[in-house]
This record gives structure tokens, C-alpha cells and sequence, in this order.
């Protein structure tokens, strides 16, 4: 046994002795006096930890500055691109839909007066923003459920419900105009289940992508094009600006228009930069960039892509799910087999609990609420202002809601994310640490396993056995 650690003490001290970085070789070299290499162990050990902690400090600068964000100037004949839109069905008291009525209608017993209750339901289902606290203890009663001359509210299939009685493109939409030139409204203006109810999105990343048929070309030339948009509605319409990866949704929504009245005309300038990112941001983590891309999806998502609102929707459908074993059916555009929806008892729990909206403070990490999100922006996102709002005097003769969107002018400046540290930069820097306190390079790792594996098993290998 003790020959075998000899044997182990030698052969380190034979890689000591023979290894390119510096000041081993002094160590191992036995014709030095003791106090030689001992001042050579004590400097290799300095030079160790301080090369540790200067690749540590480097590490905490990198988390702290990967990426800076400034402007950058665009030619004049820079291509511009229309913001998507979602236009959703507004509700409104003045008007009820006839596919409600007819709905309220078949569920109320033979006899029966109308159930306006029953109808408050139904539009809930419809347009989740007219939610109050004990909406469903109080509409749907469970001791109604025993009697056969009580309207009773549907115990489950809220989603197919929804997609019966929820208003169609041809229904919704009288004419669309961009850039004084008409376009089918139903082409491109494509249905989505959005917690603010059933939309119709144009160029969402959501529901579509880049390159289809149904991709709308809202490519402008600013030194020719007018960026002007008119939607005509047949219902009342709130209309969202917004990214492509975004839903018309709470606080993250960028701008909201609303036509609630019969001839009413609403027209909204508004300005908008975009962001460029250049292509090695995306080599840096999101959690050091502090952003994610659109196709940087989350797990467990309900969306095809990832932005600011549908983080906080999906973060909240689960805090739902926690709480429930469901989740409202209008956080998800789509049935989830892992994540069901929630039927009558379901919605009940999540009104118990105040969980059926959001409060939406609640859900920023920094106040210390009691469903905390943590949440990216998005690295695409634009930002937004409104130059100009107006609604034009009521027309009563005219029988539609119109929406005007223009841009009177185009930016001449865009912010730009670049990464100041890249993954190259990594390796420089760190191999320039290490050769810069121990003389280590590649070859020096290549000879460390090359020692300790090759020769160890060789040396091994011709040694006589005991």
C-alpha cells in the first residue's frame, strides 16, 4: 500500500515537473531549496484564487451588463410596418346580440319569463370585462338547480358554448381599409379566445405567421404610402394596437379605441419605434438580456408565441388551476388536456377565491402580492404613443361603429438591443485570465487529461506487479 502511494506521489510530481503552466515545475523541482518551492507553491496558489475571483467578478458583470439598449438613425426610404390589431366585441347594455336572446331563450323552461340572470351569464361567457365579485353565487344560485320552473345556467362545455352564440367575422365586420385600398376583412382578420373575449386579430402571431395567405402586407413606404386604417363595424368594437406576439389584454396592451354607439366615429394618430436586435442577443440567456423572443416559448404555454401578456395570462391560468383543478376556458385559445376548463362548480371555486380576473398589481413580482409572476418583456416590443384622439359627433342616420388609426408620420430613429458580452468574448476573456495568472492555455487542459488518463494507464500498464 505504501508503494502505491509513493508511486501516485511520484507520478504527480512527474506531471509537475514536465507541465507547461508556470511555477509548477519550480515546486516539483527538487534541486531548489525548500524555501524556493515554498515561495513558488505560495505564488501558484495566489495566482489560483485571484484568478478566481477576477473570473467571478467577471461572471457578476456579465448578469449585470449583457446587453445595451440605444438609438439608431433609419434612412428615410426605411420600410415601415402597420402595428397589428385586435378588434374585439365590446359589450354594451343598449345592445344585446340576438344570438344571447335566442340562447337565454332555449334555456328557459316553457312558461317561463325571461331569465335576465340567465342572460348576465351568457354575457359574461361573451365579454368576461363586465365580471363582479359573486357573479355566479348570485346568477346561478345552487338551490336553483332543483327546481324545474328556475332558468338554469349550463353546468359545463362553456367553450362550446362560446364558440355557438360568440358573434362571426361576417357578422362583425362591415368593411376594412388600408391606406385608402379595401381588403377582405374575414381574410385576414382571423378569430382568437382572448381573456378579453373573442377577437379578431390581424397579423398576430398568436393565430398565424409570417409567410401565409392570411398574413396581411401592412409594408408601408413612407415616402409614398398613407398609414392609415379604417375598420367598420356592424357591433361595438374595442380595438387594441399591439404587437404581433401580444393579446388585447390588461395593462400589457398597448392602446385600446372604443366605438360603444351607433354611428359614432373615433379616429387615433399615433407614433410608434420599434426595437432591432442584432443577431448574437439571442445567444445571451433571456434571464441576462432580461427579455425573450417570440418563439423562446415558455413551459406549459397556451400560446404559439411569447410576449409580456400572454406570460402574465399563462401565470395566472395556473395559479387558477392551483387553486381550482381548472381554469377558465378564456385563458387558454385552445382545450389544454392538462389543464381543463373550469365548468359551473369550477367558476364558483375561482369566485370563492376572487381568482376569476386578475388584479393585475397582484401579479407584479414587486409588490409583494399573493400571486406573484415573474414575467420578460419582449424583445420586439414597440413602443406606442397617441398623438391625437377624437371622437367625431354621432352620425344617427349611419348604422355602423367606425375606427380610424393613422401615422401621420414615420420615426426616424429606433431603438437598438446589442449584447456587449458574446459567448467568444467568454472564452477570451476567461482563457485570458487563466494565461494571465497561471500561463494556462488549451494545451494545458489537453496535457492535464492527457497525464491523467493515457499515461496513468500506461505507466500502470508497463509497471512490474508486487
Amino acid at each position: 500500500m505504501a508503494r502505491v502511494r509513493w508511486r501516485n506521489a511520484s507520478f504527480i510530481k512527474q506531471y509537475c515537473a514536465n507541465c507547461t503552466m508556470a511555477g509548477f515545475r519550480h515546486i516539483a523541482n527538487s534541486n531548489l531549496y525548500v524555501v524556493e518551492r515554498l515561495f513558488w507553491l505560495i505564488c501558484v496558489v495566489c495566482s489560483a484564487i485571484g484568478s478566481y475571483m477576477l473570473i467571478s467578478h467577471y461572471e457578476r458583470n456579465f448578469v449585470r451588463s449583457a446587453v445595451s439598449i440605444g438609438y439608431e438613425s433609419l434612412p428615410s426610404s426605411h420600410k415601415v410596418q402597420f402595428p397589428s390589431l385586435a378588434a374585439c366585441e365590446a359589450h354594451t347594455k343598449f345592445k344585446i346580440g340576438d344570438n344571447v336572446l335566442a340562447y337565454v331563450n332555449s334555456l328557459t323552461p316553457n312558461g317561463s319569463a325571461y331569465s335576465t340572470k340567465l342572460e348576465k351569464f351568457i354575457q359574461y361567457i361573451l365579454f368576461p370585462s363586465v365580471y363582479m365579485n359573486d357573479i355566479f353565487k348570485n346568477l346561478c344560485p345552487e338551490d336553483c338547480e332543483e327546481s324545474a320552473e328556475c332558468p338554469k345556467c349550463p353546468q359545463t362545455g362553456m367553450r362550446i358554448m362560446h364558440n355557438q352564440i360568440m358573434t362571426k367575422c361576417n357578422e362583425f365586420f362591415e368593411a376594412c381599409e388600408f391606406a385608402h385600398k379595401r381588403f377582405d376583412c374575414c381574410k385576414y382578420f382571423l378569430p382568437l379566445t382572448t381573456p378579453s373575449g373573442n377577437c379578431f386579430m390581424l397579423n398576430s402571431l398568436l393565430n398565424n405567421g409570417r409567410g401565409s395567405p392570411t398574413w396581411f402586407n401592412n409594408e408601408l413606404d413612407p415616402l409614398t404610402d398613407i398609414a392609415e386604417m379604417k375598420i367598420v363595424t356592424k357591433r361595438p368594437v374595442e380595438m387594441s394596437i399591439l404587437n404581433e406576439e401580444d393579446i388585447p389584454y390588461g395593462t400589457p396592451t398597448k392602446y385600446k379605441m372604443l366605438a360603444s354607439k351607433q354611428g359614432e366615429v373615433q379616429i387615433s394618430q399615433i407614433f410608434m419605434q420599434t426595437t432591432s436586435n442584432d443577431p448574437d442577443v439571442r445567444e445571451i440567456p433571456p434571464e441576462y438580456r432580461e427579455c425573450r423572443f417570440p418563439d423562446e416559448l415558455l413551459d406549459n404555454t397556451a400560446y404559439k408565441a411569447y410576449s409580456f401578456s400572454t406570460c402574465f395570462t399563462d401565470c395566472y391560468r395556473m395559479y387558477q388551476q392551483m387553486e381550482c383543478n381548472c381554469s377558465v376556458f378564456t385563458f387558454m385559445p385552445e382545450a389544454m388536456m392538462n389543464n381543463p376548463d373550469c365548468d359551473l362548480d369550477g367558476l364558483r371555486c375561482l369566485d370563492e377565491l376572487n381568482l376569476v380576473t386578475p388584479n393585475e398589481v397582484d401579479l407584479l413580482p414587486w409588490t409583494n402580492g399573493s400571486y406573484p409572476c415573474q414575467c420578460l418583456p419582449s424583445c420586439n416590443e414597440i413602443d406606442f404613443k397617441v398623438v391625437f384622439d377624437v371622437n367625431l359627433p354621432l352620425n344617427h342616420s349611419h348604422p355602423y361603429y367606425v375606427l380610424h388609426v393613422t401615422m401621420p408620420e414615420f420615426a426616424t430613429e429606433r431603438y437598438r438591443r446589442q449584447s456587449l458580452r458574446t459567448r467568444l468574448d467568454n472564452v477570451v476573456s476567461i482563457g485570458g485570465i487563466l494565461g494571465l495568472f497561471l500561463g494556462a492555455s488549451i494545451l494545458s487542459g489537453i496535457e492535464f487529461v492527457y497525464y491523467f488518463t493515457f499515461r496513468l494507464w500506461n505507466n500502470i500498464r508497463m509497471s512490474p506487479h508486487v
